[in-house]
């Protein structure tokens, strides 16, 4: 009899420990799953300010473009009107401004005297040819101010480079000959066409290399 009660007492303690186990397990549970659900309430506000943020953003981006749009338009077309009146040769002069040439020789100009003294042992000459950004000239105006032919055909190199090579942009074009280990006292020297260089302002079509 004893031994009866024992164990109905036992197996009271035990369900009542079950049962808290179980109030215990179902508390975390609903813990757990209340701040899973704050987690993404958090997430979605979150989300919701950036997205409103990137919207005012792209907002102003195309009113900026909108406004821009009309500039280039309203001076696209004073510029149409005050063209009305020149002649060809005028437009060509216009054009030609819009382009522009240059010779350099390891990144520096070539002087108007054609002369040019470099130290360097690795020579690199670079004729660039560069349109403007915003060609405001009608296409079949504007292509007029090129200089004739291809551009690189404007420049003969008297001696043979080690390399050449090309760099070609959008609106920026390069030729480039590279002399590499150049001995001391050596001259390379090369020419450029007369229309080339009127572009570039330059008093002779022979241009010296001296490396000192």
């Amino acid at each position: 009899m004893k031994r009866i009660l024992v164990c109905i007492g036992l197996t009271f303690i035990l369900v009542a420990c079950s049962n808290k186990f179980e109030d215990n397990t179902t508390n975390s549970d609903k813990n757990a799953s209340t701040q899973i659900s704050e987690n993404k309430t958090l997430k979605i506000n979150k989300f919701d300010v950036q997205n409103e943020e990137l919207q005012a953003t792209l907002n102003n981006i195309q009113t900026d473009y909108n406004y821009k749009k009309e500039q280039v338009e309203y001076y696209q077309q004073l510029i149409n009107d005050l063209i009305k009146g020149y002649s060809d040769a005028q437009l060509k002069d216009l054009a030609i401004k819009l382009w522009d040439y240059e010779l350099e020789i390891n990144g520096i100009t070539v002087p108007a005297n054609g002369i040019v003294e470099i130290q360097e042992n690795a020579i690199e000459i670079s004729l660039i040819q560069r349109q403007s950004d915003y060609p405001i000239l009608p296409t079949e105006i504007f292509i007029q101010g090129k200089i004739s032919g291809d551009y690189i055909d404007h420049l003969k190199v008297n001696s043979n480079p080690s390399e050449t090579y090309v760099t070609d942009g959008t609106v920026v074009t390069g030729i480039h000959h590279k002399f590499v280990d150049v001995e001391k006292g050596s001259t390379i020297s090369f020419t450029i066409t007369e229309e080339l260089k009127k572009r570039l302002g330059l008093e002779t079509n022979q241009i010296t290399i001296n490396k000192k």
